[in-house]
C-alpha cells in the first residue's frame, strides 16, 4: 500500500501516493512469526509449513505520519532517520536529532506493544525503529528501497548501483553485505554511531547503518524477521529481476549465518497468477504477501483516489468477505502454505468530508478480520497484518480520503492519528473504545 519517495536521502523514509491497495513487495522473513511474535524459524525450502494457529493479527506502520518534522509542509512527509552521530539537539526537531528521533519511536511502539501486536512491517530502513522494537519485544519485517531490488540483482562486479536513490558503490551480493555491515560510501563496514561524511577519498558517501553490527545486531538477535526489498515493484521491474535479485539476497544471507530468512515478494491482488507457476513462487522467493483490499466494482474500492465504499446494510462485512475470496484464490495461484495476507484494511476517509460516518465500519472490519484470524479462517505462514498503525493524510484532506483534494498520503487506515492530522505530536485514538487486535 506505501509508495516510497526515491529522490530522497537514504536517512529518512518517505513516499510518493498512488493508488493505495496496490503494492508489490519483496521480503525476507525469519520463519513463521504470529501476531504474538512466537513461532520458530523455519528451514528454507519451497513449500513451507503454514502457521496451524494465530494469537490475533499484525500490524503495518507507516512512520511519516508519526515521526516527521513536516507536518504536511510538503506532499511527501520523511520519518526522522538521522546519523546516530547527530547529538547536538535542539526541542522538539527529530530529523537532525538522534535522542529525539529515537524518543518519538520508543513512544510508538510502546503502544503498538500494548496492544499485544508481536510483528510489524516497515517500508524503509530506519535504525530507530528498530532499536525501539527491540526494547518492545516486537518483532519486525524491515524494508528496503525499490532501488534495493534492482542493486541486489546485479552483478557483483558493478559499483553503480544506488541506495533511496544516492550513488552506492555495491551491487549484488555486495549490496546485501553492505547492508548488513552498514557503509559510509565506498567504506563497509561502517560503525552505525561514526559520523560519515564526504571527503575527496569518499566522494558519494552514502550513509547506511548497519543491520547487524556490535552496536545492535537486529539480524543476529532477532528483532528483525524479515527484509523487504521494495514495494510495488511487480510491472516496474520483471519477475526475473526480482528472482535474480532474490538469489543474490540468499546467497548472501547463508554466507553471513541467516540461513533460515525466507525471502518473500508481496503482491498486488491478482499478481498471483502471473508471477507464480505450478503453485510456487520463482526460484530464490519463499513466500508471497499478498495485498488485498476490498472494491466496489468498477467505480473504485477503499484504497482507490478518492475511495469508494461497499454499499448495503453492513459493508465491513461485505468488504471482508471479499478480501477473504480474493486472498483465497491467490493463494491457489502461488500455493496455500506460501501466501500470507501482508495487507488489507478499512478507510474511513476525509474526517472533513466524512466525519464519523465510516469509523464504526472499520473497527467492524478490524473486529471481522480478528475473528476469522483467530477461527483458522484465515491460513498461511504468517498471521495477516493490518494496515496500518496510523492514518497518514492532513486534516485538510487527500485524494487518498476523499475527492477533489491532493494526491498524497495513503489514506485514514489508521486505528490511531497523531492529534490535529500532523506529522508529530500526541497520539490521537480514532475510536472511542479500540478493537482488540488479539485471540480471546
Amino acid at each position: 500500500m506505501r509508495i516510497e519517495n526515491q529522490n530522497e536521502n537514504p536517512g529518512g523514509t518517505g513516499w510518493r501516493p498512488v493508488e493505495l491497495g496496490r503494492v508489490a513487495v519483496v521480503a525476507v522473513l525469519l520463519g513463521a512469526i504470529g501476531c504474538s511474535g512466537g513461532g520458530s524459524s523455519q528451514p528454507s525450502g519451497p513449500a513451507p509449513s503454514p502457521a496451524p494457529t494465530f494469537s490475533g493479527i499484525n500490524v503495518d506502520y507507516a512512520p511519516e505520519s508519526r515521526c516527521s518534522d513536516d507536518n504536511w509542509s510538503t506532499t511527501n512527509p520523511v520519518a526522522c532517520n538521522p546519523q546516530l552521530a547527530f547529538t547536538s539537539c535542539t526541542p522538539s526537531v527529530l530529523s537532525s536529532c538522534a535522542a529525539n528521533c529515537q524518543a518519538c519511536f520508543n513512544s510508538d511502539l510502546s503502544t503498538i506493544s500494548s496492544l499485544k501486536v508481536g510483528t510489524i512491517t516497515i517500508y524503509q530502513p530506519n535504525y530507530y525503529i528498530l532499536t525501539a522494537a527491540q526494547s518492545a519485544g516486537i518483532k519486525v519485517i524491515l524494508g528496503l528501497y525499490n532501488d534495493s531490488v534492482a542493486g541486489l540483482a546485479a552483478s557483483s562486479t558493478l559499483t553503480n548501483c544506488t541506495y533511496g536513490g544516492q550513488p552506492f558503490p555495491y551491487c549484488g551480493t555486495n549490496y546485501a553485505n553492505a547492508l548488513f555491515g552498514g557503509a559510509c560510501g565506498n567504506v563497509t563496514p561502517w560503525p552505525p554511531a561514526t559520523f560519515c561524511e564526504s571527503s575527496s577519498n569518499n566522494p558519494n558517501a552514502t550513509y547506511v547503518a548497519a543491520l547487524n553490527s556490535s552496536a545492535g545486531e537486529f539480524l543476529q538477535n532477532g528483532t528483525v524477521v524479515g527484509i523487504q526489498l521494495g514495494n510495488e515493484i511487480l510491472g516496474q521491474v520483471s519477475a526475473a529481476t526480482i528472482s535474480t535479485a532474490a538469489q543474490n539476497l540468499r546467497t548472501a544471507l547463508n554466507a553471513a549465518g541467516f540461513s533460515k530468512i525466507k525471502i518473500i515478494v508481496s503482491l498486488i491482488e491478482g499478481q498471483a497468477a502471473m508471477f507464480c507457476s505450478n503453485s510456487a513462487p520463482p526460484a530464490g522467493v519463499d513466500y508471497i504477501a499478498d495485498h488485498v483490499y476490498c472494491s466496489a466494482g468498477s467505480s473504485g474500492g477503499v484504497a482507490s483516489l478518492p475511495p469508494v465504499w461497499p454499499s448495503g446494510s453492513n459493508p465491513a462485512q461485505t468488504c471482508w468477505i471479499q478480501v477473504q475470496s480474493v486472498f483465497a484464490t491467490d493463494q491457489q495461484s502461488c500455493g496455500t502454505a506460501n501466501v500470507f495476507l501482508g495487507e488489507t484494511g478499512y478507510n474511513t476517509g476525509c474526517p472533513s468530508v466524512y466525519g464519523q460516518q465510516q469509523v464504526s465500519n472499520e473497527q467492524s472490519f478490524i473486529s471481522q478480520m480478528v475473528t476469522a484470524t483467530c477461527q483458522n479462517q484465515v491460513s498461511g505462514p504468517l498471521a495477516p497484518f493490518l494496515f496500518e498503525f496510523g492514518d497518514v493524510c492532513p486534516a485538510g484532506g487527500c485524494l487518498a480520503g476523499c475527492p477533489s483534494e491532493p494526491q498524497e498520503g495513503n489514506g485514514y487506515f489508521g486505528i490511531y492519528f497523531t492529534q490535529g492530522y500532523l506529522t508529530k505530536g500526541p497520539l490521537t485514538q480514532k475510536f472511542t473504545t479500540l478493537p482488540s487486535l488479539t485471540c480471546p
